[in-house]
């Protein structure tokens, strides 16, 4: 049940939720992947009118919190969110300031 791979143009739309038109607009200016929309400085977006760069900040925002709340292998199935950890991490020692209740001398 292998899904077929997406184009940059499909993940933009479904992601960052834009038109077709903005999607391909940021593939032609050399944007494959969600990364660079997240993270290439704002100067190398495509210039010309097409995007603002209030708009742009918009796209690294949508781009980069998408990006947060993937995990390794995450195929969009199910709850983007990350999975919870099974046991917690054991407590470093002397790392805490709360009070033991096995250490009571009153």
């Amino acid at each position: 049940m292998n899904k077929s791979p997406e184009t940059p143009e499909a993940l933009f739309v479904r992601v960052l939720q834009i038109n077709p038109e903005l999607a391909a607009t940021l593939v032609e200016g050399g944007f494959t992947c969600l990364e660079e929309v997240a993270y290439v400085p704002i100067d190398e977006f495509p210039s010309g009118g097409a995007l603002q760069e209030q708009q742009i900040q918009a796209l690294r925002m949508r781009a980069r919190q998408y990006l947060l709340v993937q995990t390794p292998g995450d195929q969009d199935e199910g709850d983007p969110l990350p999975t919870v950890i099974d046991k917690p991490q054991p407590p470093i020692p002397g790392g805490s300031s709360v009070p033991r209740k096995d250490n009571d001398e009153n």
